[in-house]
């Protein structure tokens, strides 16, 4: 029985936290071949607090192989397309990534640019 105890103490201390993509909570279309999207981050560490994972994707597209440009506690970042390719987001909530200039795959296998700002508006 202590050996047991020692054994789930051991692998409570050792055992990586870890984080998957969950179900899809916003959908935007940005034009006729982009969406933005977010999906929920389930973590198996009891602690963390709710996060949320952005992605720009073409309307093929998956999320299964790509990086979100931003994961934030904000579930409902407001976004406005700010011109061809570039989009500015408001988050009101802690932001625990961060990229601005992102590549994203177009349905006949090119590549665009995208280009993010964000309004952070941290409040706690």
């Amino acid at each position: 029985m202590v050996f047991l105890i020692a054994v789930a103490t051991l692998a409570w201390v050792f055992i990586p936290t870890h984080e998957n993509i969950g179900p899809q909570t916003l959908k935007t279309p940005l034009d006729s071949e982009f969406t933005l999207v977010a999906h929920r981050v389930l973590s198996t560490d009891p602690d963390a607090g709710s996060k949320f994972a952005y992605f720009v994707v073409s309307q093929t597209g998956d999320i299964s192989d790509l990086e979100p440009f931003l994961v934030t506690s904000d579930q409902f970042a407001r976004i406005e397309k700010t011109g061809d390719n570039s989009l500015s987001l408001t988050v009101n909530g802690r932001i625990y990534l961060y990229h601005n200039d992102l590549w994203v795959d177009k349905t006949n296998g090119q590549l665009q640019r995208w280009y993010v700002s964000i309004n952070a508006r941290y409040l706690r």
